[in-house]
This record gives C-alpha cells, sequence and structure tokens, in this order.
C-alpha cells in the first residue's frame, strides 16, 4: 500500500534524524579512533634510598617523569583495532554478536573510556558474499537484540571487508554501496526501527 503523504514525510523526518545523528557519532568516533596513536614511554625505575637512608624519591622529579607516566595512560587507553584499523570496542564485542558467519570490522560507541556500552552504537561487520539472505536477516536480528538498550544503533553489513573501509573519496562511496547487503537503523527519539538485506526490509 502506498503511504500518504504526511507518513511519507514523518518517515523522511525520521530517517534524517538518525542520519545526523549516525553522522555524529562516527565522525567523532573515526575522528578518534584514526588519530595518530601516541607513543609510550617505559616507565622509570623504583629510585634506590640515598646516603643516610633517605629515599631519593623525594628529590624534585625529572622532566622524564610526567612525560613517561602519560604515555603509559595514552597507551593502556588506547581501543583494539581491527585487521583494517578501525576502532573494536571489547564491551560491545564480550560476546558473540551472533552464531551466524560474520567478521568484526568495527565496534564502538561514544564513550571508549567507560567500561559501560554507550547509548549509541555503531558496528561494521563483513560476510562472504554467498551468505544467503536469511542468514543475513539472522544476524542483523541478533545485533540489534544484544543492543536494544541502545537508543541509536547503526549496524552496516558488507559482503566485501575492503570495500566497507575503502576511502570513499574515490568513488564518492559506490563501491561501499554496492556491497552493503544489509544494515539496522535504530532511533528510539525519532521512532525508526527497521532491517534492511539486500535494499528490501525486513521484520525486526
Amino acid at each position: 500500500m502506498p503511504w500518504s503523504s504526511r507518513s511519507a514525510f514523518s518517515a523522511g523526518v525520521a530517517v534524517g534524524l538518525c542520519a545526523a545523528g549516525l553522522v555524529w557519532l562516527g565522525a567523532s568516533a573515526l575522528e578518534g579512533a584514526l588519530a595518530p596513536a601516541p607513543r609510550g614511554v617505559a616507565g622509570s625505575a623504583p629510585q634506590a634510598a640515598g646516603p643516610g637512608g633517605s629515599s631519593t624519591a623525594s628529590q624534585p622529579p625529572g622532566p622524564a617523569a610526567p612525560a613517561s607516566a602519560a604515555g603509559a595512560a595514552a597507551a593502556s587507553s588506547e581501543p583494539p583495532r581491527s585487521d583494517a584499523g578501525l576502532p573494536v570496542f571489547a564491551k560491545l564485542v564480550a560476546r558473540p554478536l551472533s552464531r551466524e558467519p560474520h567478521q568484526v570490522i568495527a565496534a564502538w560507541d561514544e564513550d571508549a573510556a567507560s567500561a559501560a556500552p554507550g547509548e549509541r552504537r555503531a558496528f561494521v561487520l563483513a560476510v562472504s558474499p554467498a551468505q544467503s539472505d536469511a542468514s543475513l536477516a539472522a544476524l542483523a536480528r541478533d545485533v540489534r537484540a544484544g543492543n536494544r538498550d541502545a537508543r541509536l544503533l547503526d549496524v552496516r553489513i558488507y559482503d566485501d571487508a575492503a570495500a566497507a573501509t575503502a576511502p570513499r573519496f574515490a568513488d564518492g562511496g559506490r563501491s561501499a554501496r554496492a556491497h552493503l547487503v544489509a544494515e539496522v537503523q535504530r532511533n528510539e527519539a525519532a521512532g525508526l526501527d527497521v532491517i534492511r538485506v539486500r535494499g528490501r526490509s525486513v521484520e525486526p
């Protein structure tokens, strides 16, 4: 049944709100994720006691000590990355996303420092080109079900990992769109909750 003008307008607003939120989430997360990782500096060894039993630790610290501590902290907070160099937050993949075959290319939210999953989450997955529509739908539903507490969820599933991570400026994103075989979009505030498999909407 064709949509009425009012339904089409409402759906367009919902999709626009979701897209805006996802652009903000992806841009802010990937900007930090793709920045050069800070070089860690080895920590200094404990200082021995000086003459008369006094510890030299009471002496003014050398200039390398703060840099060493800062470097170690930065290195420990750096999130793991996939083979494609994109962030994969362990808190989002602590359990398997699905029994269906898939590869996690990226998984991030708005707060890398928090141990709890954020309210805005994004996943990029890769599958075999031969994966059936039924398997793709099951994979999409599994990821959605495992992230029902997220207020904003964006899942992109590609049948080519290289196309999923290749720079978009070369072809305007045509290759990525051609290899996008499934997606999940949920935006609680906008009332958006859709799953698409090879361009066809399926029941969430």
